[in-house]
């Protein structure tokens, strides 16, 4: 009796031993792998908005939300898409009369797998098109990383910017301005181009990009290094995507394609 006493206690705790690492092996991966986000097209389905809100939170768009602004449509070589667009007037940040946006934004409330908490290594990736006829000015950033909370979230750590004839893959350590990697514009306005972004969101952390051409598969441009990807009293490092410029006297309208969102962790 005592030995089947013994084997039976032998095997519950191997049993519970089992349990337990499962449980461990289950927390260590619940918030890995990759989520990926399509326009389901125009007219079906649920619309941009919908979409946005499925994947980023509540409230994921910074500037008008209406269907002319963000909006589904098609692409004869990448199929369902997203459409960002700017008037040539109003559409302003908030208060903020002389500049613009229309972003699509993770944010304090977006789930974790789409944004990154300190530490952290994240990697974005997603195909977009700068129409023809895109009206730029002084400044105009079509996708940043930013930190959300704590006295320095204000400035973007990273930056892809439109600046005269060339796109631009900037770093801000919280201070002036770097070029990491630049393009002339004429490589990308019109055509179908893949962005790759990954880093580690730390005061020292690790950081690549690439720019392809779709069509080509040629490498527009790329960078890897390491950088300062923190900021003090941040809660997260977030990304955002669309539109965000100064308005000046006679600048067109504006319109920027999305497409093929992953976000991995």
């Amino acid at each position: 009796m005592l030995e089947e006493y013994d084997m039976k206690k032998s095997y519950k705790g191997m049993m519970a031993g089992v349990a337990l690492l499962s449980t461990i092996t289950f927390s260590a991966t619940a918030f890995a792998g990759t989520v990926t986000m399509n326009s389901d097209g125009p007219n079906t389905g649920k619309s941009a908005l919908e979409i946005f809100k499925q994947y980023f939170g509540p409230s994921p768009v910074d500037g008008p939300t209406d269907s002319v602004h963000i909006r589904e449509t098609t692409s004869a070589s990448v199929g369902n898409v997203f459409n960002f667009h700017l008037n040539d007037s109003g559409d302003y940040d908030g208060d903020n009369t002389d500049r613009q946006r229309v972003e699509l934004k993770g944010y304090d409330k977006s789930p974790d797998n789409v944004v990154a908490k300190q530490n952290e290594t994240v990697t974005y990736k997603w195909l977009f098109r700068v129409m023809n006829d895109f009206g730029q000015s002084s400044f105009c950033h079509i996708f940043q990383i930013k930190a959300k909370n704590g006295t320095e979230e204000a400035d973007p750590i990273l930056t892809f910017t439109l600046d005269g004839n060339n796109l631009v893959f900037r770093h801000s350590p919280n201070g002036p301005l770097t070029t990491l990697a630049q393009t002339p514009k004429s490589n990308i306005v019109g055509k179908w181009v893949e962005a790759t972004v990954k880093f580690k969101a730390s005061d020292s952390g690790s950081l690549s990009m690439t720019l392809k051409d779709v069509s080509s598969g040629n490498t527009l441009m790329s960078y890897s290094g390491t950088k300062d990807m923190w900021r003090s009293g941040a809660d997260i490092v977030r990304p955002k995507w669309g539109i965000y410029r100064k308005i000046t006297t006679g600048m067109p309208t504006a319109d920027i394609q999305f497409a093929n969102f992953q976000i991995i962790k």
